[in-house]
C-alpha cells in the first residue's frame, strides 16, 4: 500500500510540475510580444526626433554645397567679363574674342548635356534611408532603415536591399514585424484600395503611393518581388497574426513625387 501511495504521489508531482511548466510557457508566449514592444514604444519618440535632426543636417549640408558651387561659378563669370572689358580692341583681340565665344558656347552645350545626365543619376540607398514612412489610415509613423536582417527589423521596418529604391521602376519592398518590436505593420491588413502611403527620404524627397491590391503568399514565393514597368511599393509582414506561415503583401503604386518626377506614368 505504501509503495502504491508513493507511486501516486510521484505521478501527482510530475503532473503538477508539467501543468506549471505548461502554464508558464503559455504566459511567456503571450507576454513576449508585449515585452519586446515596450522598449520600442519608449524609444520611438526619440528615434523620430533624431531622424528629423539628421534630416535637417543633411539638407543644410546640401544647401552649403550648392551655395559654394554657385559662388564659384559667379566669380568665374565676373573675372571673364572683366578681362573682356579691359582688353585691347585690335584684330587679334577680336579673333581671340570669337574663339572665346565659341568655346563658351561649346561649354554651355556640354553643361546642358551634363545636367541631363545628372537628371538620370539614381539615388544611393544612403540618400534615401533612414526614411520616414507615414500611413494615415492606420496611424503608422516609423523610421525605415536599409536592410531586412534581424537586427535591423528589431529597430523598425526595413527596406530589402535587393529591391529598387523609392521612386524607381520596379517593386520597392519594405518589411516589418506584425507582433513584436513595436509591431509597426500590425494593422496593415486594415488598409483599403486607395489609401495613401507617404515616404520621406533623408535627403528631403517625398514619395506618395496609393494602395492598389493585396496578396497572401508563401514565404518562399520571392517571385512577387520581381520588378514590373511600374513604380510600386510593397509592404510585407507575417500572416496570419502570431504566425509566420505566410506573408501578407500590400501593393501600392507611385502617384506623386517631390521634387517632381516628369517620367511618372
Amino acid at each position: 500500500m505504501q509503495e502504491k501511495r508513493k507511486r501516486r504521489s510521484k505521478s501527482s508531482i510530475i503532473l503538477i510540475a508539467f501543468i506549471i511548466l505548461f502554464l508558464a510557457g503559455g504566459i511567456i508566449l503571450i507576454a513576449y510580444p508585449l515585452l519586446t514592444d515596450i522598449p520600442a514604444y519608449i524609444t520611438k519618440g526619440s528615434i523620430l526626433a533624431d531622424w528629423q535632426s539628421m534630416r535637417d543636417k543633411f539638407n543644410n549640408k546640401n544647401e552649403e554645397t550648392q551655395s559654394s558651387s554657385t559662388s564659384g561659378t559667379s566669380d568665374t563669370i565676373q573675372t571673364s567679363k572683366s578681362e573682356q572689358n579691359n582688353g585691347p580692341t585690335t584684330q587679334s583681340s577680336k579673333d581671340e574674342q570669337q574663339l572665346q565665344d565659341k568655346n563658351s558656347t561649346t561649354t554651355s552645350v556640354t553643361s546642358i548635356n551634363a545636367d541631363k545626365k545628372d537628371e538620370q543619376v539614381k539615388y544611393l540607398a544612403s540618400d534615401i534611408f533612414p526614411a520616414r514612412i507615414t500611413i494615415p489610415r492606420i496611424e503608422v509613423e516609423w523610421i525605415v532603415n536599409e536592410g531586412a536582417d534581424v537586427p535591423t527589423l528589431k529597430k523598425g521596418p526595413g527596406h530589402i536591399p535587393e529591391t529598387p529604391l523609392p521612386g524607381e521602376e520596379g517593386r520597392c519592398t519594405i518589411s516589418g514585424h506584425r507582433t513584436t518590436y513595436g509591431a509597426p505593420f500590425n494593422r496593415i491588413d486594415e488598409l483599403k484600395k486607395g489609401d495613401l502611403i507617404y515616404i520621406e527620404a533623408i535627403n528631403g524627397s517625398h514619395y506618395i503611393y496609393k494602395v492598389t491590391s493585396f496578396q497572401v503568399v508563401k514565404p518562399t514565393f520571392v517571385e512577387i518581388l520581381n520588378g514590373t514597368n511600374k513604380k510600386e511599393l510593397l509592404l510585407t509582414t507575417c500572416y496570419p497574426e502570431y504566425s509566420a506561415k505566410e506573408r501578407l503583401v500590400v501593393i501600392a503604386e507611385l502617384i506623386a513625387v517631390f521634387p517632381f518626377d516628369l517620367n511618372l506614368k
